[in-house]
């Protein structure tokens, strides 16, 4: 064989390659028949998979926050309660809340801050809490 049949065979075999190439290629941007869409919740996952790993502070504080959206959820709630039927077991339950909200806010700036952190302002909010809770009353027996 010449050159020139050796060059032309090389390049049609890079052609036909590179052609063999782009189908693939294209043949998995595209689902199938078999292959379904993936849903949501597969990109989801995948994406899930591409974040680091949460660490367990993260987690706590994640939990912390939950539970201190809770208990400010309830004591809202207690309170609308005690506004509407003037009962004194809904105004100890929604400042009982708000203590406990407290509480979960400040495990949160430990969490956040370290050991450094002052607490000082929590701790006067839980005893203004105390303090009003002392008050309520019943004033639609």
């Amino acid at each position: 064989m010449n050159k020139t049949n050796t060059w032309l065979i090389r390049v049609f075999a890079v052609v036909l390659i590179c052609v063999f190439l782009i189908a693939y290629l294209n043949l998995q941007k595209k689902p199938s028949l078999l292959r379904p869409k993936p849903s949501i919740e597969d990109l989801e996952y995948k994406a899930f998979l591409l974040r680091p790993k949460p660490s367990i502070e993260d987690l706590e504080y994640k939990a912390l926050d939950k539970k201190r959206a809770n208990a400010e959820f309830a004591a809202n709630r207690d309170y609308t309660d005690y506004e509407k039927f003037g009962s004194i077991i809904f105004c100890n339950a929604a400042f009982n809340s708000r203590i406990e909200s407290a509480n979960y806010s400040k495990q949160m700036e430990l969490y956040i801050s370290g050991k450094e952190v002052d607490l000082s302002e929590w701790d006067t909010a839980i005893k203004d809490y105390e303090n009003e809770r002392s008050k309520c009353r019943d004033f639609n027996p």
